[in-house]
């Protein structure tokens, strides 16, 4: 039995250097031959590994659910929190909250009613589920066109923040609907906003209360090795201390993150100790984004040729509704918030929505749904809908994003007053 055990590991081990091997291919092929983003890459990279079927069998990595929330989550959302400016945040405060909560809630009800109506998705529930699960953003390939065309910082900050917290809100939103599946349970809005408002309370008091606790730790020492694993063992053990809890580890995990980012980085660490941080923090970064593209690539690889083809229908659905519910969800907030007298420029209100892109959390939401009858008989529409949504997310709006940058009149203007801009329109 010993021996099995071991021979599995060892296997797995070996399939997972193999795939980290191929990751780095693409990063060398990316800089040296391509000024294509490293995201953009990647999915690429998974279409392929999906459709020649190159990779081994995902079951031979070892992969699990478990390995997903409580592995790479954590330190993707830390590693995300630990850039934001907590002043310019607070800056931009309303519209990130409206754009997280609101809109988060708006995007998975119009993308769950899209996919369900029309998108071949027959239980409400897991249509929820879907939209729920594309709905967190993630700006990584924009914020590097932002520092390339050199944007306004406020847009920077606005795009960054609301992919922040959209990610808390949005991951909490898709655990309750996913445990409403698996517990067999009715949707009841009045019971899913309650237990909403107590997981993400429950999670931001908690990742304060253990952020505070790192960060007054790492006051009194001096030590660059040991103050990194602070951070690392903040980032694992508030999600899972708040899990353990009944409150969201995402939220937990994003404010311990604030927490160290803002008072660790400024009040504690020496340079030494901040540039050790860093530097780990976007390592582990790159690794869990390159092993999730790869990773539902060899989860698509086991669909067969018909299924992708008879999946088709759902995954233009899926991308309609995706544009729809970010139309929806942007211009209409977006004017509210100027007319109550935020004051930022109309245009901006195009980038974020075609800013929105989708990434890396979409994919391990997806690749995390557990085994369950009502969502395996769905499952292979998800997977083709979902990684079709972030494909074309990537893809087409990320390469396009520079252009409408300088059609907009964007691009270079970072001395631009956002109120001058307004008044000007």
């Amino acid at each position: 039995m010993i021996a099995v055990v071991e021979h599995v590991i060892e296997h797995a081990t070996g399939v997972y250097i193999g795939l980290l091997l191929l990751a780095c291919v693409v990063g060398i092929l990316t800089k040296r031959l391509t000024h294509v983003p490293y995201t953009v890459a990647l999915t690429l990279v998974g279409l392929a590994v999906a459709m020649l079927k190159l990779g081994p069998d995902i079951a031979e990595t070892g992969f699990s659910k478990e390995l997903i929330f409580f592995v790479m989550l954590p330190p993707l959302l830390f590693q995300g929190a630990l850039h934001i400016e907590l002043n310019r945040l607070l800056q931009h405060f309303w519209p990130i909250l409206t754009f997280s909560v609101i809109g988060v809630l708006l995007s998975t009800f119009v993308i769950g009613g899209l996919m369900y109506t029309v998108g071949g998705v027959g239980v409400f529930l897991v249509a929820l589920l879907f939209g729920a699960m594309v709905t967190p953003t993630d700006p990584v390939s924009v914020l590097a066109l932002f520092r390339e065309c050199d944007v306004p910082a406020d847009l920077k900050y606005l795009v960054e923040g609301e992919s922040l917290f959209n990610d808390g809100t949005g991951v909490v939103v898709f655990t309750i609907i996913l445990s409403m599946i698996v517990e067999d349970r009715s949707f009841e809005p009045g019971a899913a906003a309650l237990e909403f408002a107590k997981v993400a309370v429950g999670g931001l008091l908690l990742g304060a209360l253990l952020g505070g606790i790192a960060f007054w730790v790492m006051r009194h020492i001096n030590d660059h090795l040991l103050e990194n694993a602070i951070c690392l063992v903040l980032a694992y053990g508030s999600f899972w201390l708040a899990e353990v809890m009944h409150v969201s580890g995402v939220i937990a995990t994003v404010i311990g993150g604030l927490m160290i980012g803002n008072f660790g980085r400024r009040f504690s660490m020496a340079r030494q100790t901040r540039e050790t941080v860093e530097t780990f923090f976007e390592s582990v970064d790159f690794l869990i984004n390159s092993f999730l593209f790869i990773l539902i690539g060899l989860e698509l690889q086991t669909l067969t040729w018909e299924s992708m083809v008879d999946n088709l229908p759902a995954l233009l659905v899926a991308v309609g509704a995706l544009l729809a519910s970010r139309a929806i969800v942007v211009y209409p907030l977006y004017g509210l918030l100027n007319l109550a007298g935020t004051r930022r420029p109309k245009r901006w209100a195009h980038i974020l929505f075609w800013g929105g892109l989708r990434g890396s959390i979409p994919i391990a939401l997806l690749l995390g749904l557990p085994e369950h009858a009502v969502i395996d008989a769905h499952r292979e529409t998800l997977l083709v809908a979902g990684f079709g949504l972030v494909f074309f997310s990537l893809v087409f709006q990320g390469l396009t994003m520079k252009p409408l940058l300088h059609v907009l009149g964007i691009a270079g203007d970072a001395s631009g007053d956002s109120e001058g801009s307004v008044a000007a329109e």
